[in-house]
């Protein structure tokens, strides 16, 4: 445990003082607060079926395969390529643990992007807002995104991971991740398209198309509608993905 608590540490600093988090930083912001002003405008101009901050966190697959990839593609591929993961793997230290602190760190600098979008919803509620009303800023709805983005994020972040693990290069690392997350956030959509009630040999996919409902989920914890099935599914994608992340790290001793 102290070699995973100097391991995190470790990372953390370095994400700091990398320029890659830097620049994945500002593009995040940049995009988010470009979706969420323009998500503000279109409210002014005519009423809206979704409030700003609804309309906002209904396209967070766009920062999700746009920067996410860009946290996760060096965490193991750069090391892999310098060859210091192998003198990382002769330390006292467990490769397990080498796999979850970056993990850890990938997750926490993307929990650090969201919270400080919650800034600008909350400067839009200050600058146009009336008091008593909070329908700009819809904290019910900003807090269970971020919510979402929290649970969901364990998993994607630990996609990004394992498609790092697999390759030297960060540039592929980063196109597998994209392609990775895309069929995730896109899958359950996808199947419920299919002529299920049609196509009789379909309907085993009807299940799981109902589980992979990202949408939905984002839907729910903005509700305040707690359901354990997508807090299941995300948990046990995790643990599945940095599974496998963990033996193709220790195939490297």
């Amino acid at each position: 445990m102290r070699h995973f608590r100097t391991l995190l540490a470790h990372e953390l600093r370095s994400a700091l003082l990398s320029w890659n988090t830097w620049a994945a930083g500002a593009l995040f912001l940049a995009l988010m607060g470009s979706i969420h002003w323009f998500a503000v405008l279109e409210s002014s101009r005519s009423p809206q079926d979704w409030t700003p901050v609804e309309a906002t966190f209904r396209l967070f697959w766009l920062p999700l395969l746009c920067v996410l990839p860009l946290l996760t593609m060096r965490s193991f591929a750069e090391e892999r390529r310098s060859g210091t993961l192998a003198a990382l793997l002769t330390t006292p230290a467990s490769p397990t643990a080498v796999v979850w602190a970056k993990f850890l760190s990938v997750w926490v600098v993307w929990m650090v992007f969201w919270l400080l979008f919650t800034i600008f919803p909350l400067l839009v509620e200050i600058q146009l807002g009336k008091p008593g009303d909070h329908r700009l800023s819809d904290p019910s709805i900003l807090w269970g995104g971020i919510c979402f983005v929290a649970v969901s994020g364990l998993m994607h972040a630990s996609v990004g991971i394992l498609c790092s693990c697999v390759t030297r290069s960060s540039a592929l690392a980063a196109l597998l991740a994209f392609i990775s997350l895309l069929a995730l956030t896109a899958a359950g959509g996808a199947m419920e398209s299919l002529p299920v009630e049609s196509w009789e040999w379909l309907g085993w996919l009807r299940e799981p198309a109902a589980h992979l409902r990202t949408f939905a989920h984002l839907q729910d914890f903005a509700s305040g509608i707690l359901d354990s099935r997508p807090i299941i599914l995300y948990a046990t994608g995790t643990l599945l993905c940095l599974g496998l992340a963990n033996l193709a790290i220790e195939d490297q001793e």
